[in-house]
């Protein structure tokens, strides 16, 4: 089986999504006899991911510029990502085409589809349906992509309820939860270069690794450390990732008058995540939705933090309450309600016994229920099963 999956964006880019693409074809294509030939764009650091993961059965091809927005004014764009597109599918001999964006991945492979023939499997995350839904022509575009699926994979439950509600027949729709890479995410004594150069010794440490956007919540936890730190004095407050909100963060930092207790770190390269999952004792992320729809769709950062044996406190919002289970892996708190989320954080900071038993839960968790290699599984017989359908209905039909 050969497999052309489209993609706007793809790893060394920051997110989950990107992460969730790179894991479950890498997985797919171990061991087995199928490839998979990723059409992506240009991004920076991309020579140097691409020679340390490509493969002879997991090719990455780049050409041109991620799409700066989804505006209608941007479709003359996609003509260059559709050329390239119908290129690729005839050199790879491609079976079946999977895309993970809409635009232009997804326009691209209603196109191919109908120029090829070939079917197409769509990936929604949930994000795509909050953010469209207000928007005038942006809603019929999307239906109609998704329409025309022959499978459409929902990465969380709360994006399979999106689908349903659009129309898409339960049929249709399989969910496919992002796993964890087990092997990097895992409990291991804190880097001590690390340690000594964040000067960590005596702290409880917090941590949030997230881009640094309205949806994360930084906010939120900042003022929930303010008040811990308060009450307690000996915490720190890690924060991994970059952002357009970095500047009112780092303002509202210093007004809190935690200048000294949280260190923004800046983009952590993701070989780098475990080592910092291992420098905490609590992961945070205060997730919300944010004013223009963007919410956190599932959260695969508490799955890894779990995976590296960390308790975790989310925002109940989006789909953060299939990452996490209230009471034995970390809690869910009202997304901006600092209150909760400092008393959540307090109790954590306060008893290290509650820390470790619900991090070991968190652990157990992630082992039992979050390897990649089902989900690969999954996927591979989902696309099996799409094109024995396929052949089975140009044998009906004589052709």
């Amino acid at each position: 089986m050969n497999i052309l999956f489209l993609t706007d964006l793809f790893l060394p880019h920051a997110g989950g999504a990107r992460v969730y693409y790179h894991n479950i074809y890498k997985h797919l294509v171990a061991g087995s006899d199928d490839s998979v030939t990723i059409l992506t764009t240009r991004i920076p650091g991309w020579q140097e991911f691409d020679n340390g993961q490509s493969s002879a059965s997991l090719r990455i091809v780049r050409k041109g510029h991620p799409m700066p927005n989804w505006k209608y004014y941007q479709l003359p764009r996609v003509i260059h990502p559709l050329a390239q597109g119908v290129l690729k599918a005839r050199s790879s001999k491609a079976d079946l085409i999977h895309f993970g964006d809409l635009c232009p991945p997804g326009v691209v492979s209603v196109c191919l589809k109908r120029l090829l023939g070939l079917p197409y499997l769509a990936y929604c995350h949930g994000d795509e349906n909050a953010q469209i839904d207000g928007r005038r022509f942006q809603p019929i575009v999307r239906d109609h992509i998704y329409g025309g699926a022959a499978a459409v994979v929902a990465a969380n439950e709360f994006a399979r309820q999106g689908l349903l509600r659009i129309g898409i027949p339960d049929e249709r729709i399989h969910k496919i939860t992002p796993g964890v890479d087990l092997e990097r995410f895992r409990p291991m004594s804190p880097d001590p270069e690390l340690f000594a150069r964040l000067s960590l010794a005596g702290k409880t440490v917090l941590l949030t690794a997230a881009r640094l956007v309205p949806k994360k919540g930084h906010a939120t936890a900042l003022h929930a450390v303010a008040r811990v730190h308060a009450e307690t004095g000996n915490i720190r407050y890690l924060i991994a990732g970059d952002g357009p909100e970095r500047n009112r963060l780092e303002t509202l930092t210093r007004e809190l008058g935690l200048s000294e207790v949280v260190t923004f770190l800046g983009d952590v390269p993701n070989a780098q995540l475990p080592a910092y999952y291992n420098l905490c004792d609590i992961f945070v992320m205060a997730n919300r939705q944010a004013s223009d729809g963007d919410i956190e769709t599932f959260g695969m950062v508490f799955i890894e933090a779990n995976a590296a044996g960390k308790p975790v406190v989310a925002g109940r919002s989006g789909g953060a309450a299939e990452a996490v289970v209230e009471g034995a892996t970390g809690f869910l708190v009202v997304p901006e309600d600092a209150e909760e989320l400092s008393a959540r954080l307090k109790m954590l900071v306060l008893d290290k016994v509650l820390r470790e038993r619900i991090g070991a839960a968190g652990l157990q968790r992630a082992r039992t229920d979050f390897q990649w290699k089902t989900r690969a599984e999954r996927l591979k017989h989902i696309s099996a099963e799409i094109l024995a359908s396929g052949i089975k209905s140009a044998t009906s039909t004589g052709r």
